[in-house]
């Protein structure tokens, strides 16, 4: 069980507080036996890299942390429905809000449940709200078509890397790549996740700052 679930700074109260925009998600349909296996999950993907936001965690009737036992069991007063939950309070990354939502489509596809992820800050209407069925969007859709017209953007040290979705087209009569894309100091590569592409492009960073580019 990790020790820090939440940001541990301080954060300021009252009429000049800064609001954080917060990511909710929620998995319906869990069976028991899965519990074990779904919280490792998210402490590997709490591991996996540095969060701007605070680290994603899951709480469900598997929890043994005093915070999460009594916010599920709140929660499963409102949505007894519900079989885990969590949520995030987001730093300004829209990776760290892209990286939790492709979890959580895995996470709904690999358990055949159905899943949301609410952003209601996000500055693109139509990823406030998400939800998955087995993996798809109510449409049958997947996730990589309604972020393939543009790509996210990520801010480190005063370089951008940009990211584009395995349906981002270049050029209009392009194909589609099957991987992610990235791009940053005039080099342009792939790999085959998201979480994998920004580890390759923070790599190629890290060596152009030891080279003093």
């Amino acid at each position: 069980m990790r020790a820090r679930r939440l940001d541990p700074h301080a954060e300021p109260v009252g009429l000049i507080a800064n609001m954080r925009r917060v990511v909710h998600y929620r998995l319906e349909g869990l069976r028991e036996q899965d519990l074990e296996r779904l919280h490792a999950q998210f402490e590997s993907l709490a591991e996996a890299r540095t969060w701007c936001c605070n680290p994603p965690w899951i709480a469900s009737s598997y929890s043994r942390g005093l915070f999460e036992m009594e916010y599920f069991r709140h929660l499963r007063n409102d949505e007894p429905y519900v079989g885990a939950a969590g949520f995030v309070k987001m730093a300004g990354d829209e990776t760290d809000a892209l990286i939790i939502a492709i979890f959580i489509r895995d996470v709904s596809a690999e358990y055949g449940i159905k899943a949301s992820m609410k952003d209601e800050d996000h500055p693109l209407a139509k990823l406030r709200k998400l939800e998955f069925q087995a993996g798809r969007l109510p449409s049958g859709r997947a996730l990589e078509d309604v972020l393939a017209k543009r790509p996210v953007i990520k801010k480190v040290e005063g370089e951008r890397i940009f990211f584009y979705p395995p349906t981002f087209r270049l050029h209009s009569q392009g194909p589609p790549s099957p991987e992610w894309a990235y791009a940053l100091c005039g080099i342009r590569a792939y790999a085959p996740t998201l979480l994998e592409a920004e580890q390759e492009a923070l790599k190629i960073l890290r060596g152009f700052g030891h080279l003093g580019a």
